[in-house]
């Protein structure tokens, strides 16, 4: 994978992380395609604004809970696989996989799987 596509991996997460909400929706504007999507395995959002919203929403939700990259797994050509945690890597709350397919310099679609 090219070093910009595992640097919009690193973005995703860093929104994810992000507790100030004007600082987080300038993120997800600037990683995410206009008509993008988020399929999660209990909400799906789609287009750039419902990204904005949900991702809030959940890390309301989340509290001071962090969601990490545990790996890279794999990416080629114009999508990345990777695993993720959500508090501690050691012992992690929730954990899972993830899909991002994107378009030269923003994500178009992001999959996320608990696992």
């Amino acid at each position: 994978m090219s070093t910009y596509g595992s640097d919009l991996v690193r973005a995703y997460f860093e929104a994810w992380n992000t507790f100030d909400a004007d600082q987080r929706r300038s993120t997800l504007e600037t990683i995410f395609a206009e008509d993008a999507s988020i399929v999660d395995p209990d909400w799906t959002a789609e287009g750039r604004d419902a990204i904005v919203d949900a991702v809030g929403a959940a890390r309301e939700k989340l509290g001071d809970l962090a969601l990490g990259l545990t790996r890279l797994i794999s990416a080629h050509h114009d999508v990345a696989l990777y695993a993720w945690h959500l508090g501690s890597e050691a012992e992690p709350v929730a954990a899972g996989y993830g899909v991002l397919t994107f378009d030269k310099d923003r994500i178009t679609q992001a999959r996320n799987f608990f696992g």
